[in-house]
């Protein structure tokens, strides 16, 4: 389940907010927000709550992400792990394998890396999409168009304004949600995006 959640590398509704569906045409603060994206450092705080438990799984670590490249994610806690990606290969904790031994990630990622790109097509296809802007920010409600994706994934939410991605939140079939915060760093990390 991490490897799904990792790619998803990738607000408060406010009263002057619109919201009109997408469409294949890249949003005003959506294409801006795409645009400046090239090389990203974050941190991150990912809480996993599980339905049947009232305890809140936490972890962090930092990210790096440059675009048509790749990323990395650096889990500090609880446990030290790394997971790299770049467009063809993935590595665990510096083992290196073809990125489609993993199928379904592999078309995440595509999907995803077109989309940051400005190719919505494939996104469009697999989820249907609510997305709203707001005076500084912007929000995409996706919820999926597709069995094989509705049987694991009940909706994404993603948050952020012009040059971040601030927060997802991921709710699965099976009630388990997965809260992704990220706060960008002002200076890059210096991890090479290789495997």
């Amino acid at each position: 389940m991490k490897n799904k959640i990792l790619i998803f590398l990738l607000c408060v509704l406010s009263f002057d907010a619109f919201s009109y569906p997408i469409t294949d045409k890249m949003p005003d603060k959506l294409k801006t927000f795409t645009e400046n994206l090239e090389s990203v450092s974050a941190n991150f705080k990912q809480t996993k709550i599980l339905p049947e438990s009232t305890k809140r799984f936490v972890s962090n670590g930092y990210i790096k992400f440059v675009k048509n490249v790749g990323f990395t994610w650096h889990q500090q806690k609880p446990t030290v792990e790394i997971f790299t990606s770049t467009l063809t290969k993935y590595c665990v904790n510096g083992d290196s394998k073809e990125l489609t031994d993993l199928p379904y990630f592999y078309r995440v990622q595509s999907m995803i890396d077109k989309m940051l790109n400005g190719d919505m097509a494939d996104f469009l296809f697999a989820f249907n999409v609510d997305y709203t802007e707001h005076k500084d920010t912007w929000t995409i409600i996706a919820t999926p168009r597709l069995t094989n994706i509705a049987e694991m994934i009940q909706n994404i939410t993603m948050y952020g304004n012009t040059k971040d991605l601030t927060k997802i939140i991921m709710t699965y079939y099976d009630g388990t949600v997965v809260i992704l915060e990220f706060n960008r760093l002002k200076k890059d990390i210096d991890d090479e995006i290789d495997c």
